[in-house]
């Protein structure tokens, strides 16, 4: 069954909210040539109009206005829509009134959508989209999978075609795992499996023969957790034989969010996939903590994965 059949870009008129219809537009014709007998891909191109603040001065008012914008939304989403390939996918356009995160995520959750692409903001201005506001809101609340790529990410998404799926041993942090693998496909991009494991912060050179046995045995501690990380990577690995799968594990003494994020940089990833939360617990990944702090560090595009209690 094809993974990703509705696809969604949602558009504010701006070029930066543009930029995500390249990379939608791919996954979307990759995924209408693995689709099967009966199976129709779409890509829908999404437009939302703010409701004008004048319907209880004027409602005659407030209806022109709003049919002008909807008006002229339109025929910037089927302006947008020509100039889209999508090779076999169909390609859609739509304009609704209402506020735009709600909007998107009803949307999302009435027409089965399958994959949110945008950027972080359009625009500049106050009425405009904002990271914290529309894009987190949809990241928040989407009924699927999102991506997001923010206004200062210095890598397109598929540039390099280089994937980085963080994971931290749990079934929930593994979610993202197969919808990161479907885009591998759809794109030919290599996936990297990797797991960072704490370390200890280096110690005084000059220690009592205490304080030597309490090193011995963190060294032993980190040692054994980089063993188990690197099985448990292995054991993934090896129930997906994929040429274009790798793994890694990653030793950090310090925050996991900038470990996984210095890593993206230092090896070219152009798209993170993680999910909302691992394990649950003191020092596992929150929502809010780990994933939220990569998707606002991270010189690439970020797709998160919420998990059911997200």
């Amino acid at each position: 069954m094809t993974p990703f059949r509705t696809i969604l870009v949602p558009l504010d008129g701006s070029p930066l909210s543009e930029k995500a219809l390249s990379p939608a537009a791919r996954i979307a014709a990759s995924m209408a040539q693995q689709a099967g007998a009966g199976e129709a891909v779409k890509l829908v191109l999404l437009r939302v109009v703010s409701p004008v603040a004048l319907v209880a001065a004027d409602p005659m008012l407030y209806d022109e206005l709003t049919r002008m914008g909807s008006d002229e939304a339109q025929a910037y989403v089927n302006t947008a829509r020509e100039s889209v390939d999508a090779g076999g996918a169909t390609v859609e356009s739509s304009v609704i009134v209402g506020s735009p995160a709600d909007a998107i995520v009803h949307y999302a959750a009435e027409n089965g959508v399958d994959l949110i692409l945008m950027s972080s903001h359009g625009r500049t201005g106050s009425s405009r989209w904002v990271y914290g506001s529309v894009a987190e809101k949809v990241l928040h609340h989407a009924p699927c999978a999102t991506v997001i790529s923010r206004a200062h990410v210095a890598v397109e998404m598929f540039q390099n075609r280089k994937m980085l799926v963080p994971l931290d041993g749990s079934p929930l942090a593994e979610r993202a795992l197969e919808p990161a693998l479907a885009i591998s496909r759809a794109v030919q991009s290599d996936v990297t499996l990797l797991r960072v494991v704490s370390g200890r912060e280096p110690l005084p050179e000059s220690m009592t023969p205490a304080g030597a046995k309490v090193a011995a045995a963190l060294d032993e501690a980190a040692a054994r957790d980089r063993a188990e990380a690197e099985t448990y990577l292995q054991g993934l690995f090896t129930d997906r034989p994929n040429q274009h799968l790798f793994f890694d594990v990653l030793t950090t003494a310090g925050d996991i969010a900038d470990a996984i994020v210095s890593y993206a940089d230092a090896h070219s990833v152009d798209l993170i996939v993680m999910s909302s939360h691992g394990r649950s617990g003191i020092g596992r990944w929150l929502h809010g903590s780990v994933a939220e702090k990569v998707l606002r560090g991270a010189e690439c595009a970020t797709m998160i994965v919420r998990s059911p209690q997200s």
